[in-house]
């Protein structure tokens, strides 16, 4: 017969964030917070301002550009069901129409958007007592590469999916680690905002789902328990759109912008692509990740690596990323690194877990030079003063 302590002992987690169920914010000071935010955002409003004066205005070939153009195109009058698949990413969507100043207001909103994300990022590194030498290389690693402020500049869907993202798996290692119920449901629901933020974000459940079974968890027996807190709202939000879709006869996926059908000339050029020089260049953020998670005794964290880089591909396939993206795969490897890497408790590993920021800073740069459209934008932001 199970006893009561029985039961108590069973359900009583291996690891706590604090003794007292209560962890601080970092910095602790509100005020504090907010001045963290807007200098870490600074610099990126400056390269959105800058790239406006260098380009005189011109955003097209960028993912702003393409919003801002999407958005002022909206059918606002229509009574037909279909014209609502033109909001989707809802969220970005509907802050678009609210943010004024056209692409370079988005660019602007993106900057502020990653001022949060990175005092957020340290803060999570503060919480699991990091060891400051790794708190400000990741860190600088996340914020001074060429990819990142492409991204946040000119790609306020990505940023925005992207930081919904970063947070949720913050969240999901305190709801499965540290046994954080309430981390749990809101790394759900930042999951789903992902995916309505984000068009590429509809893959991320799937990737959570299989974070959610391998990082180490507190309670043994929680594996099922953890997949389902992950990914319900955002399966029910999808499965909501499909029957919206096919109570109005439009089909389960008209809710969805995009045909959401297997393109055999992307997925060639995809092919094409990962076997060249390029490729290897691509995949490198996620094979570091996977020899990390190796390194550090936890393989199966490293699964989530190319599980993560294999739906980004597949959204490209089926044509849910939006124009002018490029990067995504390499801030989400960098996002996973800092969200689901241990607290290093040695030498070595305080090494390991450096030289893997240090790796994928390298990488960054390398991407960013070897990518047509972060190289465009470079040469226009540095063209004028050449």
């Amino acid at each position: 017969m199970t006893t009561a302590e029985g039961v108590f002992a069973r359900d009583a987690p291996l690891f706590l964030e604090s003794e007292s169920g209560r962890i601080d914010r970092y910095p602790r000071n509100p005020w504090l917070r907010w001045a963290v935010r807007l200098l870490a955002a600074s610099p990126f409003v400056a390269l959105a301002v800058w790239f406006e004066v260098t380009s005189g205005g011109d955003w097209s070939g960028t993912a702003n550009g393409a919003l801002a153009a999407r958005v002022a195109d909206l059918p606002w009058g229509s009574t037909d069901v279909v014209a609502l698949a033109e909001l989707y990413p809802v969220i970005t969507s509907l802050l678009a129409v609210l943010i004024p100043g056209g692409p370079l207001g988005l660019g602007i909103a993106g900057a502020l958007v990653a001022g949060i994300l990175l005092q957020l990022v340290t803060q999570s590194m503060q919480r699991k007592q990091f060891p400051l030498p790794v708190r400000v290389v990741f860190i600088l690693t996340l914020a001074l590469t060429p990819m990142f402020a492409y991204i946040v500049t000119t790609s306020f869907e990505s940023v925005l999916g992207l930081a919904f993202f970063g947070l949720g798996m913050i969240d999901l290692v305190r709801f499965v680690t540290y046994a954080n119920t309430q981390a749990g449901f809101r790394a759900g629901l930042l999951f789903a905002c992902s995916a309505v933020s984000d068009s590429t974000g509809l893959f991320v459940a799937i990737a959570a789902a299989v974070a959610a079974s391998f990082i180490v968890r507190s309670r043994a027996e929680s594996r099922l328990a953890n997949v389902i807190v992950v990914v319900f709202p955002t399966l029910a939000l999808m499965a909501s759109l499909m029957l919206l879709g096919v109570a109005f006869r439009v089909g389960p996926l008209a809710m969805i912008r995009g045909d959401l059908q297997w393109d055999p000339v992307r997925a060639d050029a995809v092919v094409g692509i990962l076997l060249s020089p390029s490729g290897l260049l691509y995949l490198a953020p996620t094979i570091v990740v996977i020899l990390t998670a190796i390194a550090l005794r936890y393989p199966g964290v490293g699964l989530v690596a190319p599980v993560m880089t294999g739906m980004i591909l597949v959204a490209y396939i089926v044509g849910l990323t939006p124009p002018g993206v490029a990067g995504i795969n390499y801030v989400l490897m960098l996002l996973l690194a800092v969200a689901v890497v241990p607290r290093p408790t040695a030498g070595p590993m305080v090494l390991i877990v450096c030289t893997t920021s240090v790796l994928l800073w390298l990488i960054g740069w390398a991407q960013a030079f070897d990518n047509d459209a972060v190289g465009t934008w470079l040469s226009t932001l540095v063209g004028s003063v050449a």
